[in-house]
């Protein structure tokens, strides 16, 4: 089925807006056109990409909801998120860019190998799992705090042997930081992680209260800091700083939803922050967000590359979807245009994804309507009207209520049969990797 559009649509390279009729088929794009514009009461942005998160389908519909469109998903596991892929899944559920499990020294922070993580000091086992996951079609591999840097170089080898790139989450390593990792190869740091270990001997997150509090009191000098942006620039690192989760974890950078949930869908999640929120540490995560925040401000200025992620649900009161747009204000404090916060929610990951989401012709048809402008104040992209994802329109108040469907079918116990699938699997065809 074949329909027109007349939109008021953000050319996301420029910054300008532009009156296009858009012809849309099949879910995509199959013309564009220039259009005069009757009224400019909304404004057409590309559907938006969060570049660090958990995805899972019970909450899946609520990041569309909040026009998130597209996800990079951190760590997981394809055999649940196997009906992400599917032709008959719902055409309201993001698209998923994702690794497997992600790949962790012993004892590992998420605890023995799992159906999420594998923990190894073996860079035979190491090197084995890369290619399990490679097989399966991974689009990257993860790595984690405690892997040893001998075991990290040889995953980064055969990563890239494979063709994929490498990410690292290293903010409790205490054998690799960012210039080190930058060293051997890793493409992306999460949470702009190894960078306070590069320049604060010694540091890691697991720390104390009191080790943490004296490690970090004088904050980082900002020639150091320099020095370390322009290297890892030189090595085409990118930083993915997720903000948001360390705001969200403070007492002072808290922020609250833009759009009500409407019946059970987030109840898991909330149930799941509630039972987390005696553990965080309020005054470690501020800390945190303000070097978080330095180091953003600096790699910017600097000109190197940064992505918008939010770590959904990790930490807590990380809304799915919601957060994004939270994480984009948090870039432009940073120092950050709007179209730059912007470009690093579309077009950037796009590109290094080859997602194709730049609303060309002959590309997906994702894109979300507001209601003000957003280059005039980046919150504006809190003020949706519709999402447009594969073409076809929602309002936020199907997608959320979708959410709550999807997740009656896809509940614990389905979970937990997809784990005894991969169990099973893995003691057949890969028992070195149990």
């Amino acid at each position: 089925m074949q329909r027109k559009e007349v939109i008021n649509l953000l050319n996301i390279e420029t910054g300008q807006f532009e009156g296009k009729k858009v012809t849309l088929k099949n879910g995509l794009i199959v013309a564009k056109e220039d259009a005069i514009l009757d009224q400019q009461e909304s404004f057409v942005l590309p559907g938006l990409i969060d570049s660090h998160c958990h995805i899972t389908l019970g909450y899946g519909s609520l990041f569309t909801a909040a026009g998130v469109t597209s996800v990079r998903n951190t760590a997981g596991s394809f055999y649940l998120l196997a009906p992400f892929f599917e032709e008959d899944r719902s055409v309201s559920l993001p698209h998923v860019y994702t690794t497997d499990r992600m790949i962790d020294g012993v004892p590992g922070l998420w605890g023995e190998t799992s159906v999420g993580a594998l923990a190894t000091t073996s860079a035979n086992v190491a090197v084995e799992e890369v290619k399990r996951q490679a097989d399966l079609g991974a689009s990257f591999i993860k790595v984690y705090g405690r892997l040893e840097r001998r075991v990290m170089e040889a995953v980064v080898v055969e990563a890239n042997r494979q063709g994929l790139e490498v990410s690292a989450d290293l903010l409790g390593s205490t054998d690799v930081d960012a210039r080190v990792a930058a060293k051997i190869g890793v493409r992306f740091l999460e949470h702009n992680s190894g960078v306070l270990q590069s320049l604060i001997p010694g540091w890691h997150c697991l720390l104390s209260e009191a080790e943490d509090a004296k490690l970090l009191q004088d904050g980082l000098e900002d020639d150091a800091l320099a020095t370390l942006c322009d290297e890892l620039i030189k090595s085409n690192v990118v930083l993915v700083p997720t903000l948001s989760l360390f705001a969200q974890g403070s007492q002072s950078f808290k922020w609250k939803t833009f759009q009500t949930m409407i019946g059970n869908a987030d109840r898991g999640l909330r149930e799941h922050w509630n039972n987390l929120r005696p553990h965080i540490n309020q005054q470690k995560q501020e800390r945190l967000f303000l070097l978080t925040a330095k180091i953003t401000k600096a790699y910017h200025q600097a000109g190197g590359q940064l992505l918008a992620g939010t770590d959904t649900p990790a930490g807590i009161d990380t809304f799915p979807g919601q957060l994004l747009h939270r994480e984009l204000e948090l870039l432009v404090q940073c120092g950050l245009k709007p179209l730059e916060a912007l470009q690093a929610a579309t077009i950037t990951p796009s590109r290094l994804f080859k997602f194709e989401r730049e609303l060309k012709v002959g590309q997906v048809a994702d894109y979300i309507v507001v209601k003000e402008n957003p280059l005039e104040s980046i919150s504006n992209t809190q003020t949706i009207q519709t999402i447009v994802k594969g073409g076809k329109q929602y309002t936020q108040e199907e997608l959320v209520k979708e959410a709550v469907e999807i997740g009656k079918n896809y509940d614990e116990n389905w979970h937990l049969e997809k784990e005894k699938v991969f169990i099973k699997e893995i003691h057949q065809y890969h028992p070195q990797l149990q």
